[in-house]
């Protein structure tokens, strides 16, 4: 190794010393000269040059300077700039070295540079500031223009002084550079880290340590850390890009998927190129949103220093509904932080680096108002709950501050207020793998991991139920308390609530110390849970999980049966003398409150309708004296009742009595009419897609053979555009048409992938039109679509599978199966990377075919031989039209037209790099209009193609 080499090394280990993640450094040159700006980061064990993002922006509106991913740099995303004047340098990625070289510097890049590097693992997370200052002349006389100590990392550059003498400098400039970056990063965030500000920031951190580590604990089976570190897969995507133009010729969406642990969830909006001030975190009931919540602000509360976060407050908004009147921001704060009053005023003057969470906006029972009260706002400033948090999401409050918030999906707020968020991140349920470590992390012994592992991913029903990570906690608890339970749970049609009642079976009679108890302890048994059932319901809509003392006796539950029986869903916490319960889960809240009601509507058919009708429709019934009624329900309430209404439909079946968690109690022939009844009617009309996904999920929780065998052939025509369907919402779909032969089954943009694909094998056949669309889907699911349609009794007349990814081995499967089928009239394949290679074979294979009598092959990748199979086929198959262009297809040409005129005149919502990319996929599939000899369609395509040259310079001049 030469002395050179062992130099660059040297420096490179003092470089880690001091740059540690969220570090800050200042770099002084002169103009005209490269500068180098170092960043460097931990690298990873498994380092993989394919899986490294880095990342330079200008601090100040997160302008872009250089852009590296999937092994190359990426010019389009950089600013006009710095275009052709920076430089990386991939020989020292291995080692940690991700400094950029700024060509030629100018007085206007001085400024605030900030350096991102993020990890496929995780690891070497970094978000490193650096402040540039340039002067006229060399600082050090006798020097030439350029830093030494940082330019020695670059190996192009030499240095005109001896290497000890250089040994000697960087040692002694640890020590002083050290002291400088103290000094220098309070400096820039004086406000935020002053030394009141830092000491009441420990205080805090402290404050949390104390006060949530033990009710952390207890839910996670005081493995809090392990469960932390359990990776979860995340999609990212940018609200503003989430616009269909499906059957046009490319898809919106352009998202990024990763399996990370909460703690570096927000590293995530960077590789999208998204800003991360306000982002919203989405997922299903019991996906694990509160609990990412909770690992992150644990996280950083462990932490010294405080990466990459400064400071890190929770809101539940829960809490908010409890706030009565007008308030201020200030109060907000005072009463979940109390440590940081006396510095809130400081704190939140220049809130760069402060993380605010706002968990669970699907709880909240106010609207969020974004019209009011204009004019400037500030910490103290009265206003309704709901304004102050809408304007703290908009940005007019606390706009440096960095905002999380959860919801669950599919909810009117998020579709009314998505655009005011940077970025979307959505949390999906467990991945087999992902089941797989989290059994091994709860019974911490592989063999029995391993054996209920396996009993899950054998047993379907049980395994797309596990997918949430609430009921994959349930089940772990029921087989750990009570072995018996194993074949209980195979025997059962395994739905939410047949496992919640399985739950307090285990809870109830799985006691090592007591194996059978009293009559009249059953009793007791039961009473609490009803009574606690209906505090629950008279409080559903608070989104309250806490039950004080008073609140226990109103209802006559003894607190020490809670502690002994239940403390598996109800935590105990005592402060200062003082004894509070509360849910681990609000779905465990709505558990109780649906048991409870259940057992008191279900031989009332006559009060059951009406209720079902009020919590699903909003239909208010003529007579409301039942006490069933919400007092405070409204009939744009029926979004939060969803969970609630189909967990009472899997209720109705519990047992009554010391049987109340038998869960297959058989309905009465009256209950049974009047649910049928009820189901029909619904859809007979004309009724909104939640609705319909509401009612399916009513009919799958209910799982009554009986009911459904009435049901299912009265659906006939399902859409589900454009919403995001979990694996049970799958799961429950297929179970509700196990017996409708469906008209058609839109399910365009509902996020299937090849697994959901497989999933509703069984009931795609029997539908006349199948819409999959964009749901990247690859050559997988074109297999199981081929044999779907070689079977005989495949009734399928149109399908659909444009912009995904079947490929050219995708494309074979089809050609294959379409020479047995004998239904198929219409097949959409636009848009899924068909190359030449898949044309092979194609024309044989049709030849066969008798139906089909049109096939879309637009904005595919053909080339020379591809388009000479195509027109072969054309030539040969006189009965069958294949459409390659927009303009050779009326309607594909009419719906072309219509949005993107619709996106032209809302061009301001959209990315603008993805609405370039969309409008020059159009423009090339148009063509030239002078080869067009329709007159009229002549016209229409060039009308067409000036608008959206005129929104490309408009674009253009903008981005100059």
């Amino acid at each position: 190794m030469t002395m050179e080499n062992l130099l660059c090394i040297t420096f490179l280990f003092f470089q880690r010393l001091i740059f540690s993640e969220g570090s800050f450094s200042q770099v002084n040159g002169v103009l005209g000269t490269d500068i180098s700006l170092p960043c460097t980061f931990p690298v990873a064990v498994n380092f993989n040059l394919q899986d490294l993002v880095i990342t330079w922006q200008r601090t100040a509106g997160s302008i872009v300077v250089h852009s590296f991913y999937s092994e190359e740099n990426h010019p389009e995303y950089q600013d006009s700039a710095f275009k052709g004047r920076t430089k990386l340098f991939p020989q020292e990625f291995p080692i940690g070295n991700a400094a950029v070289r700024l060509k030629g510097a100018t007085m206007s890049d001085q400024g605030n540079y900030t350096c991102y590097v993020i990890q496929e693992d995780g690891k070497g997370y970094i978000e490193h500031s650096v402040e540039l200052e340039l002067y006229e002349k060399t600082l050090v006389p006798g020097t030439d223009d350029k830093n030494p100590a940082l330019e020695k990392i670059m190996p192009e550059f030499s240095i005109g002084i001896s290497v000890g003498t250089l040994i000697a400098l960087i040692v002694v400039g640890v020590g002083l550079y050290r002291k400088q970056k103290k000094s220098q990063y309070h400096d820039e965030e004086a406000p935020l880290l002053g030394d009141g500000v830092e000491e009441a920031i420990q205080l805090f951190k402290a404050y949390i340590m104390k006060n949530t580590t033990n009710c952390f604990d207890k839910v996670s089976q005081r493995k809090p850390k392990t469960y932390s570190s359990l990776a979860r897969t995340v999609k990212v995507t940018c609200p503003k890009e989430q616009c269909t133009l499906d059957d046009i010729v490319e898809s919106g969406t352009s998202d990024i998927e990763r399996e990370v642990n909460a703690a570096h969830l927000l590293s995530l909006p960077q590789e999208k190129m998204c800003s991360s001030k306000r982002v919203l975190l989405i997922g299903d009931a019991g996906v694990g949103k509160s609990w990412a919540v909770t690992s992150i602000q644990q996280e950083w509360a462990a932490s010294q220093p405080s990466p990459p976060a400064s400071c890190v407050i929770v809101f539940r908004f829960y809490d908010f509904n409890r706030v009565e009147g007008k308030t201020t921001l200030r109060k907000l704060f005072e009463k979940q932080c109390a440590p940081l009053s006396p510095v809130l005023t400081e704190l939140l003057s220049n809130p760069r680096g402060v993380l605010i969470i706002l968990d669970g906006l699907d709880e909240f029972s106010h609207q969020l108002q974004w019209d009011s009260l204009d004019g400037d706002f500030n910490i103290d400033t009265k206003a309704e709950v709901n304004i102050l948090v809408s304007k703290i999401i908009s940005k007019d409050l606390l706009k440096e501050a960095q905002v999380l918030v959860t919801s669950r999906w599919n909810t009117k707020p998020i579709e009314a207020n998505k655009k005011y968020f940077d970025c979307i991140l959505i949390i999906s349920g467990f991945t087999n793998d992902q089941l797989r470590r989290y059994c091994e992390l709860f019974y911490q012994g592989k063999e029995k991991a391993a054996k209920m592992y396996q009993h899950i991913i054998e047993n379907d029903s049980i395994n797309y139920l596990t997918s949430n990570p609430l009921n994959s906690y349930i089940l772990c608890n029921i087989l750990d308390r009570c072995s018996c339970s194993l074949d209980a749970i195979t025997q059962l049609p395994v739905t939410n609530s047949k496992i919640f009642l399985l739950f307090l079976y285990s809870l109830v009679n799985c006691d090592a110390a007591e194996k059978f108890k009293s009559e009249t302890e059953q009793k007791l048994l039961k009473d609490t849970i009803l009574n606690l059932g209906e505090l629950c319901f008279n409080s559903l809509l608070s989104g309250k999980l806490e039950l004080k003392t008073d609140d226990l006796d109103a209802y006559g539950i003894n607190p020490e049966v809670l502690s002994a029986y239940f403390s598996n869903l109800i935590l105990e916490n005592t402060y200062e003398g003082q004894s509070t319960f509360e849910f681990q889960h609000g779905v465990l809240k709505e558990q109780f409150a649906a048991l409870y009601c259940a057992t008191s509507l279900k031989d009332d058919t006559e009060e059951l309708i009406k209720s079902l009708d009020l919590w699903c429709f909003g239909k208010m019934p003529l007579n409301q004296k039942s006490q069933y009624y919400l007092r405070a329900f409204k009939p744009e309430d029926t979004e939060k009742m969803d969970n609630f209404t189909r967990l009472l439909m899997g209720s109705l079946r519990a047992g009554k009595d010391s049987t109340l968690w038998n869960c297959n109690d058989p309905l009465t022939r009256s209950t049974t009419r009047a649910l049928i009844t009820w189901f029909k009617n619904h859809l007979e009309q004309d009724i909104k897609k939640s609705e319909m996904l509401s009612l399916m999920r009513c009919l799958f929780e209910l799982h009554d053979s009986t009911v459904t065998a009435a049901v299912s052939p009265h659906i006939k025509s399902v859409d589900f555009f454009n919403i995001s369907l979990s694996p049970l919402d799958l799961t429950a779909l297929r179970y509700c048409l196990s017996n409708s032969t469906v008209d058609t089954l839109d399910l365009r943009l509902c996020t299937l992938g090849d697994v959901g694909i497989k999933q509703l094998k069984e009931v795609l056949f029997k539908c006349k039109t199948v819409l999959v669309s964009s749901n990247k889907l690859t050559e997988k699911s074109a297999e199981i679509l081929s044999e779907i349609l070689q079977g005989p009794k495949c009734n399928i007349e149109t399908l659909s599978c444009g912009t995904n990814s079947f490929g050219s081995k995708g494309a074979q499967f089809v050609w294959k199966a379409l020479a047995k089928n004998q239904s198929l009239k219409s097949l959409r394949l636009y848009d899924n990377q068909i190359t030449d290679e898949g044309t092979e074979n194609m024309v044989q294979h049709l030849r066969c075919n008798r139906t089909l009598e049109k096939l879309y092959l637009c904005a595919n990748k053909f080339g020379d031989q591809g388009w000479r199979n195509i027109q072969e086929a054309k030539k040969l198959l006189n009965g069958l039209k294949i459409v390659t262009k927009i303009v050779e297809e009326e309607d594909l040409l009419l719906r072309v037209e219509t949005q993107a005129i619709q996106l032209l005149s809302q061009s301001h919502e959209y990315n603008r790099e993805w609405l370039r990319k969309i409008m020059e996929s159009i423009l090339k599939d148009l063509g030239d209009e002078s080869d067009i000899t329709d007159q009229r369609t002549k016209t229409r395509v060039g009308n067409i193609k000036e608008n959206i040259n005129k929104l490309l310079c408009q674009e253009q001049t903008m981005s100059a």
